[in-house]
């Protein structure tokens, strides 16, 4: 019999497995953990050299089966599963990597056993970067909050530039259960200076230029470029409610950078409220103070960061229209009707009919008609383009509207030579509203001379109105006698 075992065993450890497993599953219910990390151990070697061994006879013969193999692979996943919690996983992690091991598999051991460091360093040390930084994601889902943060904010960067679309998911979808967004952002901005490094070099690679340098900052293995990862988080974790000035900045500057502007002028539309009123008004009555106080709460009010952003898109020499939206937040209308002359005249005749304060209003549309009347070249050589610009003027004038401006306000704009039929019609309106007003100062001045009559004929009247009292008359009020010997009655 001892003969036959030693046959038995020299030809496959199927039998030492048996009797292992029924030691260890004896050991756990006594409770013995040493017991069970030495028998856990040896059993994970024996189950790796089963699984060698089918796999090495599979590959010699010349027709193989993958029958032996793929049970090999089974008992070994059973094993593991089994005692997961009977094992120390460091031991057992040991031993499936010195045996090469896939690191698909040592990650899914590791994350079973709780050790979501482990996981995820498996996961991603494998050669298959991509499926790897995936199956690191899927552990760190999958494990609580409490223990994944760590490994999100050490391994962020690494699965970004690897698997950028899913990372940014994964993200934003523990955000809500308490993953920073703050902590998160360093990595953000090193992976999108990562592909600005790469966009360049390859940039300069097709124009046919001096070889790039060497890339320093390339980072961990290869680089997925994905334009859109880093601003997908941010939208996702501001539709969650974050408040945090950095991100939103940051997706500021983001926005900033694309060739479109309507993502960023949508952005800035819901983010950034149009002021109170001008820059530094405030209403009656209200001193320095209240004034500097109110722009404070104003200013804790937006999440964005008005004077960055301000900077930001300037910066850029594009995208005016996002700068006039931010200088409406600001409350300076002025400023935005200016830019928005050099890029859109309609939006600012918008802004300008959109003023409430009369002062201002008169201000800004004769601001509009001087830049259309200088917008016209060639007006002091005569013919159409003189034409053009009192057609021009004209059509400012009759936009603002009545009370605003009149035909002598813009009349300093139009050319020496223009004709007076071009604005006959805006000359009478002119003329007409004065014979009204004067009309109506007609009717103002009649009334107070009338009234001034009346006033008049009442002082006259009550001069010679007298009273006759009795000497011993005392006053209702005080009780006190009317007439007294030493002192005058009137």
């Amino acid at each position: 019999e001892s003969d036959e075992a030693r046959r038995s065993l020299s030809s496959s450890n199927g039998a030492l497995i048996a009797y292992l497993d029924d030691k260890i599953r004896g050991a756990r219910g006594r409770g013995d953990r040493v017991a069970c990390t030495a028998l856990g151990a040896w059993l994970t070697e024996l189950h790796l050299c089963e699984r060698e061994a089918a796999a090495g006879a599979s590959s010699s013969t010349s027709a193989p089966t993958t029958g032996p193999a793929k049970q090999a692979r089974t008992m070994l996943r059973q094993h593991l599963s089994s005692y997961v919690r009977d094992m120390d996983p460091t031991t057992v992690l040991g031993i499936l990597e010195g045996h090469g091991v896939g690191a698909g598999e040592v990650a899914g051991y590791a994350a079973a056993a709780g050790d979501v460091g482990a996981a995820v360093e498996a996961a991603l040390s494998g050669e298959d970067e991509k499926n790897g930084a995936l199956d690191a994601l899927r552990v760190l889902n999958d494990s609580p909050i409490e223990k994944a943060e760590p490994h999100y904010h050490r391994h962020a960067l690494t699965l970004l530039c690897r698997a950028p679309a899913a990372a940014s998911r994964s993200f934003a979808s523990r955000y809500p259960d308490g993953l920073s967004e703050r902590r998160m952002l360093p990595a953000f901005m090193n992976y999108e200076r990562r592909r600005a490094a790469v966009a360049a070099e390859d940039l300069a690679a097709e124009r046919g230029s001096s070889p790039p340098p060497a890339r320093p900052d390339r980072g961990p293995g290869s680089l997925v470029d994905d334009p859109g990862a880093s601003m997908r988080y941010m939208e996702a974790v501001i539709r969650d409610g974050c408040r945090s000035r950095a991100v939103f900045n940051y997706l500021v500057s983001l926005y900033a950078g694309l060739g479109d502007e309507a993502p960023l002028f949508r952005f800035l539309s819901e983010h950034v409220p149009p002021a109170s009123g001008p820059a530094g008004d405030g209403p009656a009555g209200d001193g320095v103070a209240d004034v500097l106080l109110r722009r404070a709460a104003e200013e804790d009010a937006c999440p964005v960061d008005r004077q960055f952003a301000l900077r930001t898109v300037l910066r850029t020499g594009r995208h005016f229209r996002s700068a006039v939206r931010l200088y409406m937040g600001f409350g300076m209308r002025r400023h935005a009707v200016e830019l928005a002359l050099k890029v859109d005249p309609s939006l600012a005749r918008g802004l300008a009919r959109e003023c409430d304060d009369p002062a201002e209003a008169r201000r800004l549309w004769l601001m509009i008609a001087r830049n259309a009347a200088s917008n016209c070249g060639g007006a002091a050589d005569g013919g159409d383009d003189g034409r053009d610009v009192v057609a021009r003027v004209v059509a400012v004038l009759k936009d603002c509207g009545p009370g605003v401006m009149s035909i002598e306000d813009v009349l300093p704009f139009l050319p020496d030579f223009a004709q007076i039929d071009q604005f006959k019609d805006e000359i009478c309106d002119a003329l007409a509203s004065y014979s009204s007003k004067i009309e109506g100062y007609l009717r103002e001045m009649t009334e107070c001379d009338r009234t001034c009559d009346a006033l008049r004929d009442e002082l006259g009247r009550l001069s010679a109105v007298g009273t006759r009292i009795r000497p011993d008359a005392r006053c209702a009020y005080t009780g006190a006698e009317v007439r007294r010997s030493n002192e005058p009655f009137y």
